[in-house]
């Protein structure tokens, strides 16, 4: 009977010490989910913090562009309004005048790009006229 109750008796230990160990771990486990949680809410409160500041700023920069581009509009909308057609192409004449380099090469520049435009339009539509019924340019 001994063997049995030396048995029983180091079983019970064993038993005791495994529960206290699993406690411990249990214990431990809920101490670093309490830790990784805490830091989690703290980063996730810095990403909310920081996405508030970016929207703010681009908010900004938004308003400071459309406000700027209202401004120019308004600009161009007051000049069209107190100049007539007569004093505009007096300006551009003016301007061609005082800056003659600068508008030969804009003109040339306008020129170069218009007729590059008219031949690629040609060169698509003598395309799409191929293998049809109707004239082709």
């Amino acid at each position: 009977m001994t063997t049995l109750k030396t048995v029983t008796d180091t079983a019970t230990e064993l038993g005791n010490e495994a529960k206290e160990t699993m406690e411990q771990l249990g214990r431990n486990t809920g101490r670093r989910i309490d830790s990784v949680r805490a830091e989690t809410g703290a980063a996730l409160h810095t990403a909310a913090s920081s996405v508030r500041a970016t929207g703010r700023q681009g908010a900004e920069a938004l308003d400071n562009f459309s406000t700027g581009a209202a401004d120019r509009l308004d600009a161009t909308a007051e000049i069209v309004e107190n100049n007539d057609l007569s004093d505009v192409l007096t300006s551009l004449r003016r301007y061609g005048r005082q800056h003659l380099a600068g508008t030969l090469v804009a003109a040339a520049a306008i020129g170069f790009l218009t007729g590059s435009a008219i031949r690629s339009s040609k060169h698509r539509c003598s395309k799409c006229g191929q293998g049809s019924a109707g004239p082709q340019v």
